[in-house]
């Protein structure tokens, strides 16, 4: 990882945002006279209404912003999933539901490709909570298929209830967790303090008996050492209950960066998966630079089937991006965009397929996942993306 002494330096207008942010908790941490979980922390840094991350104009993704995901990479990510959107039975693709849709690539991408193949669901539903995000993503399909724009609704909150195909690309990982220790036996919780003017790491008792439950189970289970240190994820645990109560029926795919739960909390991971995204510059920092750099953590998607399947939902697929987008038709999508490119495009489209694939790159640690719900009646059901190689194992 980058050193924080390797990092540019923020504009002055990007600075000030900062500053702000920072100034805010700090006066928080001063009043409560205690620390912050690093859950509330990283709530704030990423999440507050006016100088989070996440909420503010600046360009956070893509190759001006701080990290590129997959949409970003090649319209052949969303393409692949257009492919297996295809394949699910008709009532199941009439309503599709984009969590969080960056910046409107995947969406624009999706619905350009259906619309060639002329299965266009009757609604295509975003829900985005940042302001800043959702106008982006208006003015990206606006300009790239305008003619598809009738069908596009944007939501702020889940629908109640939800019959269709939901998408989450990278969306668990950018949901606060907490940070958690072994300590000479002891489960603390890692919490942000306000100490010589600098967000400091203090331990402390955890904040709430759940977490000391779930670490404490996780240390013995996986015979965790002392000082070892990782996430627990409540939050994606909710969001995961949120999303299987909604979904009626139909299929949710996620895909995001994780692990099987014995490889999340293998003894050897002892720093957890804490990663901060600064100007394309991967580093440790979360209190670098807050509400200008992207703070995540891992999906432990053994939880996240465990949730799901307690609220009705089904595994019908669990496998790396690189198996999913393979056998959901890669490289004949990729032949075919290649026939209209120009030479030095075609090797940036090679380049790109590498990115996706490569298992140094996104292709291993990125995993996608299908829970189903109420899809029994349907004999026809082909989710061929999880036909190469199964993960469930890892599970």
């Amino acid at each position: 990882m980058t050193s924080n002494y390797d990092l540019p330096p923020p504009s002055a207008d990007a600075l000030l945002i900062s500053q702000q942010l920072s100034a805010h908790i700090a006066k928080r941490l001063i009043q409560q006279n205690a620390p912050l979980s690093f859950a509330e922390f990283m709530e704030l840094a990423l999440y507050h209404p006016e100088w989070g991350y996440y909420q503010t104009p600046p360009i956070k993704l893509g190759a001006q912003g701080d990290f590129m995901t997959a949409p970003e990479i090649s319209p052949l990510f969303a393409h692949c999933f257009a492919q297996q959107c295809r394949q699910l039975p008709d009532p199941l693709t009439r309503q599709i539901l984009e969590l969080g849709a960056g910046s409107g690539r995947f969406a624009a991408d999706f619905l350009i490709r259906l619309a060639q193949q002329d299965t266009l669901p009757d609604h295509y539903y975003i829900l985005e909570i940042s302001p800043a995000l959702k106008a982006r993503q208006q003015a990206h399909l606006r300009l790239h298929c305008p003619a598809l724009l009738s069908r596009v609704t944007w939501l702020d909150q889940l629908p109640f209830e939800f019959s269709g195909v939901i998408l989450a690309n990278e969306v668990l990982d950018a949901l606060p967790a907490h940070r958690m220790r072994l300590h000479h036996d002891t489960i603390e919780e890692g919490c942000v303090n306000w100490i010589n003017d600098a967000f400091e790491w203090v331990y402390c008792k955890p904040t709430s008996p759940v977490l000391t439950h779930q670490f404490s189970a996780l240390c013995q289970q996986y015979h965790l050492k002392d000082t070892y240190v990782s996430e627990i994820h409540l939050r994606q645990q909710e969001m995961v209950q949120s999303l299987a109560t909604c979904l009626s029926r139909g299929i949710l795919f996620l895909i995001d960066y994780g692990y099987g739960e014995r490889e999340y909390y293998h003894p050897e991971r002892s720093e957890g998966t804490l990663t901060c995204f600064y100007q394309h510059h991967r580093h440790a920092n979360p209190f670098l630079y807050p509400g200008l750099q992207d703070i995540t953590t891992h999906v432990n998607f053994t939880r996240v089937i465990e949730t799901a399947a307690r609220h009705g939902c089904t595994l019908e697929g669990f496998t790396t991006q690189s198996a999913f987008l393979l056998a959901s038709g890669l490289l004949s999508l990729a032949r075919e965009a290649e026939s209209h490119l120009l030479a030095a495009d075609a090797f940036k489209l090679h380049q790109a397929i590498k990115r996706l694939t490569m298992p140094m790159e996104m292709g291993e640690v990125v995993k996608v996942m299908a829970l189903g719900k109420n899809i029994e009646t349907f004999k026809e059901l082909k989710l061929t993306g999880f036909e190469g190689t199964d993960r469930s194992r890892d599970l």
